[in-house]
């Protein structure tokens, strides 16, 4: 089979198409022909060699982190995935023609959905659940803000907030220019952190209460502002640093407000606990029934050989939502 491959180049990393040795299946593990798979930050900082794939070493290094397609065999102890059934995963060297997934990972793909738009939607739907279920135990009514909202775990976020009965919803952005298609989404409000202190307009808005629960894909430089914005027992979810690593923390104000900082990432979890965060969105959220509201933004399509390109685009920030490859 064709697989896309992550090999040196000169003094970095490049992707090039060539031919693997199919993986073996496993008496717990579905096959699937892959369709589609989506272009993410993890995908760049393994490029970049400061990130660690979840793939195992030894063997080359598949690209990509995600897929959706069609299961094309299962394991002898599998018996609720069968083949022929459309599926999206967290899936490790999923940019390649099949991959083989345990089956407790395998999502099944709302009925009107693509597969690129199930490509572009399964690692958001997972992250940004776990974050404001999990993590955060979101409430009915609460006000929640969440940071670069206009990218593609950041559109998911606000997707996945109004599914859980958020009241208000207030994103972050460094320009506001997306604010008509992320109000579409769900968002109440857009703050362009270029012309507002963030933590001043949320105190305005929500009348000095402050946000309950913060989805921080930022990191660091929000941190010191993130204490601000908060309201008294609010939660705080780090779930990216595209800012950097490291902030300033007012511990008397962390004290004062009783917050909770909680960190989130899929590096370290174990199968299990992979297969966890399945369970809980599938069990949080009905799918289908949900699903025009989930419909993840794609900002555009590449075919898979292009993967390159689609990387430049997400490395320039000229998106909105997502970016998705056809595989095939």
């Amino acid at each position: 089979m064709k697989a896309m491959l992550i090999v040196p180049a000169g003094e970095g990393m490049t992707l090039e198409l060539t031919d693997v040795s199919p993986q073996a299946l496993g008496p717990r593990d579905v096959r699937l022909a892959v369709r589609a798979a989506s272009v993410n930050r993890a995908d760049l900082l393994i490029r970049a060699g400061t990130h660690a794939s979840a793939a195992p070493a030894q063997g080359p290094q598949i690209a990509g982190i995600d897929a959706a397609g069609e299961v094309i065999e299962v394991g002898a102890q599998v018996t609720d995935v069968q083949p022929g059934d459309r599926v999206m995963a967290l899936a490790s060297g999923g940019l390649a023609e099949e991959i083989v997934i345990p089956a407790a990972m395998a999502i099944p793909v709302p009925a009107t959905w693509s597969y690129g738009e199930a490509a572009a939607a399964v690692i958001g739907l997972m992250t940004e659940h776990n974050a404001l279920s999990t993590a955060a135990r979101l409430q009915p009514g609460e006000t929640v803000l969440i940071h670069a909202a206009a990218s593609g775990v950041g559109t998911q976020a606000i997707q996945v907030a109004r599914q859980l009965g958020a009241g208000r919803i207030l994103g972050t952005s460094r320009s506001g220019r997306d604010s008509t298609a992320l109000l579409r989404l769900g968002l109440d409000e857009l703050i362009s952190t270029g012309e507002h202190d963030f933590a001043d307009r949320v105190q305005e808005v929500t009348a000095g209460a402050g946000a309950d629960v913060i989805v921080d894909h930022v990191g660091g430089p929000y941190l010191a502002a993130n204490i601000r914005a908060a309201a008294v027992r609010g939660r705080i979810v780090g779930v990216g640093r595209l800012g950097g690593a490291e902030g300033i923390l007012d511990l008397e104000e962390l004290a004062r407000k009783r917050l909770e900082i909680v960190g989130t990432t899929f590096r370290t979890r174990t199968p299990d606990e992979k297969a966890e965060v399945v369970r809980a969105l599938r069990a949080g959220i009905d799918l289908d029934s949900a699903a025009d509201g989930l419909r993840p933004l794609v900002d555009r399509t590449f075919p898979w050989t292009q993967a390159l390109d689609a990387q430049a685009v997400l490395e320039r920030n000229h998106h909105l939502g997502k970016i998705v490859l056809e595989v095939g």
